[in-house]
């Protein structure tokens, strides 16, 4: 069956681009072996390919651009499957400036994303990811990832998504569903049952296109940093955040960081200062005042229509952080399209790769000028976890990483972000060296603890791996979405 598949796939889109090559690596131990990678330059031929694995009975792992660092990079869930390689979709099909949408295929990159809209001088932007600049904008939206700025809900404006269905056939959702609507970018629902979710993490379909709501550059931008210096303060500064998230003073996603986050942010285990593992306490105290970061810390980002709004939203912000954190607010660029890139930051849609090198934290190489964490035998797996955005629950999460990463030999490096006002994606990361003789083992072990224990406490994953088993909900619920998911793929061509 995959012989003659492949063989069709051949005569489809060329000898070039499809291999048979084996070879596949991720940031912690598998076991999967990969049968080949087929690679269309198209949505029809998406389509294309998905019939015939229909046909021939071959399992297929869409990919767009194989930096899911963390949760599996390019490696599929299960043996014998053949990677639907999406890096050739990589149009920028429509933009409108106006109305603040952007149409992108599956292999357009956030950095290919902003510079498209900064080279066309557009005063709207994108919400970008903490990962890899080069990842996908589509696929980090559609397995529901964070982003920067008032849109950092990213599934949650993204509308109007092309799918190709293992039968071979193209739909649209929403109003795309109408040829030729000019509301299809403009509103996610359109008529009837919504199914845009039923294609998100790992669905029954292959997203080829979809349209991403951007976000218009303020006339007032600033710049709000808090930190706080020790851990029982958490509660009330998750407590005065949400309150400025949920009155609308700030609109944008809120990160919290612990020190050992902002340690991973700006650079890599102070091998030089010890060979011990975990970091001991008090070399973490010592780099932490170093580099001037709390024991937690965080920005707030004010979009404003004024400077006299902006103030308003400034006295605010110091008056609700004034009995709990430290402050200091920093007015941004005044015209972002004439500022440098790095004056803009995520904040304004500029893309970096300084989050995803935390996966070289226990490297012992330098961070390359390239990333790759697979290549470089970076150990990386990420804990994602939702709870409410409440203190008592953001402290017990946090107690909850903290205790059981240091347990087991790995410095729990925590975020919790804010994305809306009222749930925060709690987030860990598990970062160690491959290289060294047991660590992934380890790793996988504490991995799987955790997901078990935030579970077991009311706190489901948002989003799994490769590494996760799905955890069981409620039998009914369970049921129905299996039930969707069969009658859409009834082979199981895409798991």
């Amino acid at each position: 069956m995959l012989t003659a598949a492949i063989t069709r796939w051949r005569d489809l889109i060329g000898d070039d681009h499809v291999s048979v090559e084996p070879a596949v690596a991720t940031t912690f131990a598998t076991t999967q072996c990969i049968a080949g990678t087929v690679r269309p330059g198209d949505a029809s031929q998406v389509a294309a390919c998905l019939a015939i694995a229909t046909a021939e009975q071959v399992r297929l792992h869409p990919i767009s651009r194989g930096r899911n660092w963390g949760y599996g990079s390019r490696v599929p869930p299960g043996d014998d499957t053949v990677l639907l390689d999406l890096g050739r979709l990589d149009r920028i099909v429509d933009f409108d400036e106006r109305l603040a949408y952007v149409t992108v295929e599956a292999g357009v990159t956030f950095r290919q994303l902003s510079t498209f809209l900064r080279t066309c001088r557009a005063r709207v932007w994108a919400s970008v990811t903490g990962g890899p600049a080069d990842g996908s904008v589509l696929a980090n939206a559609l397995e529901r990832g964070d982003g920067s700025g008032p849109l950092g809900d990213r599934f949650g404006h993204l509308c109007g998504l092309e799918v190709a269905l293992p039968t071979g056939e193209l739909i649209h959702t929403g109003f795309a569903r109408f040829p030729g609507s000019p509301v299809a970018p403009l509103s996610r629902w359109g008529v009837g049952p919504s199914i845009d979710g039923l294609f998100s993490q790992r669905g029954p379909g292959v997203v080829t296109r979809a349209t991403i709501w951007l976000a218009p550059y303020p006339r007032h931008f600033q710049l709000a940093s808090f930190q706080i210096a020790d851990d029982p303060k958490l509660v009330p500064l998750v407590e005065a955040l949400r309150g400025l998230a949920l009155a609308g003073i700030t609109t944008a996603t809120i990160p919290i960081w612990n020190d050992l986050k902002a340690m991973s942010l700006a650079g890599q285990y102070p091998w030089a200062e010890t060979s011990e593992i975990p970091l001991p306490s008090g070399v973490r105290e010592a780099v932490r005042r170093r580099a001037g970061f709390g024991r937690w810390g965080g920005t707030l980002s004010l979009y404003a229509g004024s400077s006299g709004h902006g103030a308003a939203l400034r006295d605010l912000v110091e008056e609700a952080l004034r009995d709990t954190a430290e402050l200091a607010i920093r007015v941004g660029p005044e015209d972002p399209l004439a500022a440098s890139e790095d004056d803009c930051g995520p904040a304004l849609g500029i893309p970096h790769d300084r989050s995803a090198a935390a996966t070289y934290w226990r490297k012992r190489m330098p961070i390359p000028a390239t990333l790759d964490p697979d290549r470089d035998r970076c150990g990386f797996l990420w804990l994602s976890h939702a709870v409410p955005f409440a203190g008592t629950h953001a402290r017990e999460i946090a107690d909850l990483y903290e205790a059981e990463l240091t347990r087991s030999g790995f410095e729990p490096a925590i975020a919790l972000l804010g994305i809306t006002p009222r749930a925060l994606s709690a987030v860990a990361q598990i970062a160690y060296d491959r290289d060294v003789v047991g660590e992934d083992e380890r790793a996988l072990a504490c991995h799987t603890r955790v997901e078990a224990l935030a579970l077991a406490r009311g706190y489901p994953p948002f989003r799994i791996g490769i590494q996760s088993a799905a955890p069981a909900g409620e039998p009914t619920s369970d049921r129905l979405i299996e039930t969707l998911r069969r009658a859409v793929d009834p082979s199981g061509v895409l798991g």
